[in-house]
């Protein structure tokens, strides 16, 4: 069987996952190719052919005609897109060859704008329609489309996304730190995120603002890069610190004591995955899935989205009480596990691959 997977513009989320998921089914009777924009923050094996998917409004039918090139000319069997405006062109450009599209985030009115909402919502109608199966990355995302697109409920369901193993930690905790300028006696807080509305980083610039004695670590990039550290400069001073893309990630969020999320909207995070994987509690706002991976109280903290003392009350908590840090990182590890298992999801794609090839025939 050959699987096209098909993405738009990624942050890096949903390129490390489906990354993962080409390399999950190296070897198998299933081959993977994909159709991706040019520049992906992640690479990705085995083959890749160049397809700019818009972000806008304009534009899509020279993607789709792109895609049409590529199914035409590759002998798919199953095409596999990610997100809305993938999900649609992949869609339409597939003709009678079956098509899935998973759902990573929902567009919130408080991102897209009250007018552009109701654009996001028929595009949230359209991936469903014009698909024939559609995955969703956590219940939240599920319950969602099915009470907007009830006529399609039996194409929902949730699988979730397979963590792999992250990037192994190369340096230890006092290297790390050493190399930042950052002393063992240190209280660091992280957070991996796109600087971008929907993760509502001025939250939790203002939250740490309350706690002084801690320092913040900003890992990635995104269009509010400029106001964003000219906010968090203003409010923490020399206690932030913004490095962008980094290749060593898993060793600065390891050395971390706390890994924060701020967000108005999320699916499953994969940074907040990851940093369960290597014993980093979380502390985040509790929207999308977040509660699919912690629990509030049992394996870290979760607390009102858009709530700065709130959030700077939970982190303070998680700083001030190393042995709670550990009990909550080791159970959210736990359970980590037993939902989010690789090879669970591979199966699970591998069993709808193979559903609707044989309900064509």
């Amino acid at each position: 069987m050959k699987v096209l997977q098909v993405l738009g513009n990624s942050a890096g989320g949903i390129a490390r996952h489906v990354a993962d998921v080409v390399k999950g089914f190296e070897g198998s009777r299933i081959e993977v190719e994909t159709a991706a924009p040019p520049a992906l923050p992640v690479p990705i094996t085995g083959t890749t052919y160049p397809v700019q998917i818009p972000d806008g409004p304009f534009g899509h039918g020279a993607a789709r005609r792109d895609l049409r090139k590529i199914i035409g000319g590759g002998d798919f069997d199953v095409i596999h897109a990610h997100g809305l405006r993938a999900g649609i062109d992949a869609a339409r450009a597939a003709g009678d060859i079956p098509s899935v599209v998973t759902i990573h985030n929902l567009v919130q009115p408080e991102i897209a704008g009250r007018l552009r909402a109701p654009v996001y919502r028929l595009a949230e109608k359209l991936a469903v329609e014009a698909n024939d199966k559609v995955l969703c990355v956590s219940e939240q995302i599920a319950s969602h489309l099915r009470a907007s697109v009830p006529k399609h409920t039996h194409k929902i369901e949730v699988t979730y996304l397979g963590i792999a193993e992250p990037k192994p930690v190369t340096r230890d905790r006092s290297k790390v730190r050493a190399d930042m300028g950052i002393s063992d006696r240190d209280l660091v807080v992280v957070t991996v995120a796109r600087l971008a509305p929907q993760k509502a980083l001025h939250i939790l610039f203002t939250a740490l603002a309350q706690i002084p004695e801690a320092r913040l670590i900003v890992l990635g990039d995104g269009p509010q890069r400029a106001e964003l550290r000219s906010l968090a400069m203003r409010l923490l001073g020399e206690r932030v610190e913004f490095l962008g893309f980094r290749d060593d990630v898993t060793d600065i969020v390891a050395a971390s004591d706390v890994f924060a999320l701020s967000s108005i909207w999320e699916g499953i995070p994969i940074s907040a995955m990851e940093a369960i994987l290597v014993g980093t509690v979380i502390a985040s706002t509790d929207v999308g899935g977040m509660r699919e991976i912690v629990t509030d109280g049992v394996s870290g903290r979760l607390v009102p989205r858009d709530d700065a003392d709130q959030l700077a009350a939970a982190i303070k908590e998680l700083l001030d009480e190393p042995e709670l840090r550990g009990a909550f990182a080791s159970r959210a590890l736990q359970d980590l596990r037993l939902r989010f298992d690789r090879d669970a999801m591979l199966e699970r794609l591998g069993d709808v691959y193979r559903s609707l090839v044989m309900a064509g025939r």
